[in-house]
């Protein structure tokens, strides 16, 4: 009989919320790990199918523990009897390992790190480590967790700066899909007097650069530009956004498409000519990863515009898999997208390029053997002890 693979706890606030697809698929795609879900909400679970979630019941006391620390500017920690859920959970399974997604939510589970006898690992994923998670805020955190794993280069040097201890810290993208007999697609080029079909597909949160894109496309069209701009995704910015393009009077040509599920932003990025993607830096210093949109996007063959921002650059090579400007700068982006599409041959160049990039560097398969690759270091960093594993059988 083959052995039981180890087992490893995947604790995420929800799961998952409609953005957290990039979670979805690494929580789901290990292969030499049993991945048990521990989470307080279970959301969407059309979109994301999975049996092994154990979802907590929330203390009674939530609402007071949460006006309490809330009153004081700090995190809100789970409650000791959310916390002994997960511990119990922990020993049923016998779980050698537990990966707590987002920094900020792992000072909510603290008390859970400090007790759990496995190895413990924090994924950061950029709002993480925006200005006010300062060094302070995270000192308790670093002597808890044995590896902390980043998004991007850009990432690990904000971490570096927070205090992280540097043999900590680990790099795992996120991947996106690539078939197994990848090929490159290149997408048909732009024909002038049609019109140029623009594509941004994100959260509508600030530092995505909505804005930057809609007065963009204003100026394409003061310069006589035929433009129709596609903003695929949903958030707290849609009202402003949508005022916002009413008032450059651009309401007939943008199509706010909503929530697109992965395989209608297939068909997204098969009907549009370029794809675009301002990323900006908050003035509260939140920041990119890697947007698996842009990824998903260079993969599809559709040629990029972003910006020089987070770990964007780490993926896109300026002229040759992308193009890159400087951040929130509505007319050097309206100046880069028509400067790219004049030349077909560059077009065609630079989506040769990002998608063999992506297919080498970015496929979800090599993500996910990086990503085992971290939990076996952390596992032999601290072993499960012999009384742990043999703790109270699994719960039917």
């Amino acid at each position: 009989m083959p052995a039981r693979p180890p087992v490893i706890l995947s604790y995420c606030a929800a799961f998952l919320p409609r953005d957290m697809l990039h979670v979805y698929r690494q929580a789901t795609g290990v292969r030499h790990y049993e991945n048990w879900v521990v989470t307080r909400q279970r959301e969407h679970a059309e979109l994301f199918p999975y049996d092994r979630v154990e979802v907590l019941h929330k203390s009674p006391w939530r609402g007071l523990i949460r006006f309490y620390y809330r009153a004081w500017r700090r995190p809100v920690p789970l409650g000791g009897s959310e916390i002994r859920q997960m511990l119990r959970v922990a020993r049923q399974r016998r779980a050698a390992l537990a990966h707590v997604y987002l920094g900020t939510e792992a000072l909510r589970v603290l008390a859970f790190l400090r007790q759990f006898a496995g190895a413990r690992v924090v994924s950061f994923h950029g709002a993480d480590l925006a200005e006010q998670h300062t060094a302070a805020f995270y000192h308790a955190l670093w002597p808890h967790a044995d590896l902390l794993l980043c998004r991007s280069r850009s990432l690990s040097e904000v971490l570096l700066a927070r205090g992280c201890p540097k043999d900590k810290i680990r790099l795992n993208f996120t991947g996106v899909p690539v078939g197994e007999n990848h090929l490159v697609k290149v997408l048909p080029a732009w024909r002038s007097g049609t019109p140029l079909r623009l594509l941004q597909a994100s959260r509508f949160i600030e530092k995505k650069g909505l804005d930057v894109t809609l007065r963009a496309v204003r100026q394409l069209k003061d310069q006589g530009v035929p433009v129709r701009l596609t903003l695929a995704g949903d958030g707290p910015e849609r009202p402003r956004l949508s005022a916002l393009a009413a008032e450059l009077g651009l309401t007939p040509d943008v199509d706010f498409a909503g929530f697109v599920p992965p395989g209608e932003l297939a068909r997204l990025f098969a009907s549009h000519d370029v794809f675009v993607h301002p990323s900006r830096t908050t003035a509260g210093g939140d920041r990119e990863g890697i947007p698996n949109a842009l990824l998903e996007a260079m993969e599809h063959g559709l040629p990029v515009v972003s910006t020089r921002h987070g770990g964007i650059p780490e993926a896109i090579t300026h002229g040759e898999s992308g193009w890159l400007i400087d951040e929130a700068q509505p007319d050097a982006l309206a100046a880069a997208v028509w400067d790219l599409i004049q030349d077909p041959d560059r077009v065609r160049r630079i989506s040769q390029a990002a998608c063999e990039v992506v297919g080498r560097r970015f496929s979800v398969a090599h993500c996910i053997e990086n990503l085992e690759a971290c939990y076996a270091e952390a596992i032999e960093r601290r072993p499960l002890p012999e009384d742990a594993r043999r703790s109270e059988p699994a719960a039917s």
